[in-house]
């Protein structure tokens, strides 16, 4: 069985200095330790559909496609803006697919962990539908802070994972606290696993692994789930916050 960490970062500014001095020292550490291949891309990226954010699919199909990676491997896709706090823990997936509910009360597709098998590799390619894709990209949903929403305008990749599995686009309550995490709470024809097909393949791991508002760092507007620095595994500074090397 391979084991893959998979990052990508390709920065125009000082955020590259930054990564290559503390990201991406860390993100060899933790492979290392757990055994996993550090695969660290920097060249030659793309924006697909006016993202770079597609490519944490985009790419895993390719590597799919390639047979660079088969059946049984495991891929964990880290985004570039994220420390890895606490490298004891090994983030791999028990089931096909795992993600972690952020602090900012999302679904968080900036990192997960999938093993590659007939349901994972059915998953890539519907996260990257083009008939889903044109169906929602330019579609208004409503929002209680935010006009005019573009779901996936804003978050691309995450939105069709919400369509693929019925999350409503934006809860005020912890999605912890909904039924099934939030799974089928916006259910309709779109909506393409069955709840026991998402309890059989996914999991879904605790907000300590992608804590993205922090209180004293970030605008806290939606910091809905608060994890205790204490116990955060992964901090993810996301939505242009500083990236600060206290974390390290």
């Amino acid at each position: 069985m391979k084991k893959i960490l998979l990052v990508f970062a390709d920065y125009k500014d000082e955020k590259q200095k930054f990564f290559d001095t503390h990201m991406s020292p860390r993100n060899q550490e933790y492979a290392d330790k757990h055994g996993f291949e550090y695969l660290e891309l920097k060249e030659n990226l793309y924006k697909y559909r006016g993202s770079y954010t597609w490519l944490k699919f985009t790419i895993l199909e390719q590597m799919l496609e390639e047979g660079y990676i088969e059946d049984g491997d495991i891929v964990t896709h880290l985004d570039a803006d994220m420390c890895v706090v606490k490298t004891d823990i090994p983030y791999e997936t028990s089931k096909s697919f795992s993600y972690s509910i952020c602090s900012g009360n999302t679904h968080c597709m900036g990192s997960y962990s999938l093993k590659v098998n007939e349901w994972s590799k059915k998953l890539v390619s519907n996260i990257l539908s083009e008939d889903r894709y044109q169906h929602f990209k330019d579609k208004i949903y409503e929002h209680p802070y935010v006009n005019n929403y573009n779901f996936w305008g804003w978050f691309r990749e995450q939105s069709s994972w919400y369509s693929l599995s019925g999350i409503v686009p934006h809860s005020d309550e912890p999605f912890w606290n909904l039924p099934d995490f939030g799974w089928h709470s916006a259910k309709d024809e779109w909506t393409k696993y069955s709840l026991e097909e998402l309890y059989e393949h996914v999991e879904v791991l605790p907000t300590a692994w992608n804590v993205t508002e922090f209180e004293g760092e970030s605008s806290c507007e939606f910091l809905i789930n608060k994890t205790p620095k204490e116990d955060v595994i992964i901090r993810h500074f996301a939505g242009g916050q500083q990236w600060r090397k206290e974390w390290f």
